[in-house]
């Protein structure tokens, strides 16, 4: 096989692998509605619902991001503590202050939930309460992230 034909072939396979690659995200996409839909679609929401809806996910994510600003300086301060010499008063201090900030945004997350189960009306109590199961499932890999 002369160095063309190689250089064809290798081509064509990377074509071939970004095609192939293409098509796996565009439906990978496509395939992933994203938590508010799901709650949306599992709850059974009216227009007028998920206008409401779409409301408390403003206002949940405003407080969710101030927080995170809160946590993620605190955790600069933390860090920051590696260049000098080792207070652990200090150091645990910092600790017990972002382990409080973490309370506040489980806090946030179970409010942000509560209202979503005012919204309900009476007949989608029972899916929200089936929902309440995979609540955890949904949410954590995005936390991971």
């Amino acid at each position: 096989m002369n160095k063309s034909k190689f250089h064809v072939l290798i081509i064509l396979g990377l074509l071939i692998s970004n095609v192939i690659l293409f098509f796996m995200l565009f439906k990978e996409h496509k395939g992933n509605e994203g938590p508010k839909n799901i709650i949306i679609n599992k709850l059974h929401f009216d227009k007028n619902q998920i206008k409401d809806y779409e409301v408390y996910i403003q206002q949940h994510r405003k407080a969710i991001d101030e927080n995170e600003a809160i946590m993620n300086a605190l955790r600069s301060n933390l860090f920051e503590q590696l260049t000098y010499q080792q207070d652990s008063t200090k150091i645990d201090s910092i600790i017990n202050i972002i382990a409080k900030q973490q309370y506040v945004a489980e806090k946030i997350n179970y409010n942000h939930f509560l209202a979503i189960k005012h919204l309900c009306k009476p007949l989608q109590q029972q899916d929200f309460n089936k929902f309440t199961k995979e609540i955890t499932d949904l949410f954590s890999s995005k936390e991971r992230k």
